[in-house]
């Protein structure tokens, strides 16, 4: 039956899954908050809501531009049924920002097999990336996805390996523009955040230990389908699959680094692992294995609310 419906790409199946998420965030909401009032209903909480709607629409875009996976809505679902695994996500705005940038950049990079604006669009990934790092710092190592990139389009113009460093340079120009009118004082670098840890104590509950056994579990099997099957892919489309399991390798880097673990950082992984669980589901010969996979992601989370 799910099997079936989102197997489609339909209107009905987006709305679906954007009520599924929604409930699924008030019900967090109501337990975080005990008292409901408008200024705690109307605050950067209710906004964050909206910027996690507005990434699974913007990770369907790229999908669908780029032909990363069939037409269905098989990895919007996933992608939501992630997110509600670990609703500290809708609390943590250091998170959910820098993730939008990212795809921002992501959406810029998968489409440099077009070989159109490659210039412009190597520019705009650049400073997605660099802005994104604005937020988290270790999310510079995102660069290397874009490096990768230009490397695979094999064009002789070498000169675009120079572009992404134009980029970084014009976001630090301006900010530090802007900041030293604030602060008169242009060391505003010196104040980045760049620790990193190691410490996993913080993922020691059930409630935590559950939905990452099933994310990293996932996460192994999908990315061993796919480099079985990479040669079987088309020659179109084996740069965009390659550069897909590099930002999986770095959102998982960034997720190791991050200082405070409390489970929203998985964030960073869940748009890459909806394309390659999609990839995954659309390769299932068996009707009832892609029945009982879909049926897991959708339970879990529910289950998850009552550890």
């Amino acid at each position: 039956m799910l099997t079936s419906f989102f197997s489609k790409s339909k209107p009905i199946n987006f709305i679906i899954v954007s009520i599924y998420i929604i409930l699924g965030w008030f019900y967090w909401f109501l337990l975080v908050n005990e008292q409901i009032t408008a200024s705690s209903f109307f605050n950067i909480q209710s906004v964050l809501i909206f910027i996690v709607l507005f990434s699974v629409f913007l990770l369907n875009f790229i999908i669908r531009k780029n032909k990363l996976t069939g037409i269905n809505t098989y990895s919007i679902l996933s992608f939501g049924c992630f997110i509600l695994l670990f609703p500290e996500v809708f609390f943590q705005s250091n998170v959910i920002t820098p993730n939008l940038f990212l795809l921002f950049a992501f959406r810029r990079i998968m489409s440099l097999n077009s070989g159109l604006n490659m210039e412009k669009k190597i520019l705009d990934a650049s400073i997605w990336i660099t802005i994104a790092s604005l937020f988290y710092f270790w999310c510079i190592l995102f660069f290397m996805v874009l490096f990768v990139a230009i490397f695979q389009i094999g064009s002789k113009n070498y000169k675009l390996t120079l572009i992404p460093f134009v980029g970084f340079l014009a976001v630090t120009i301006i900010l530090t523009a802007i900041k030293v009118v604030q602060t008169n004082s242009f060391l505003w670098f010196l104040d980045i955040d760049t620790s990193l840890s190691l410490d996993f104590q913080n993922y020691n509950s059930l409630s935590l230990i559950i939905p990452i056994s099933f994310i990293t579990l996932l996460l192994i099997w999908t990315t061993i389908q796919k480099v079985i099957n990479f040669s079987e892919i088309r020659l179109m489309e084996k740069s965009n699959s390659f550069s897909l399991i590099i930002i999986l390798l770095i959102s998982v880097t960034t997720i190791l680094f991050i200082p405070s673990k409390n489970g929203a950082e998985f964030l960073y992984i869940m748009a890459p692992l909806a394309i390659l669980t999609t990839n995954f589901i659309e390769n299932i010969p068996k009707y009832w294995l892609k029945e009982i996979l879909l049926w897991i992601l959708i339970t879990l989370p529910i289950l998850v609310m009552f550890l």
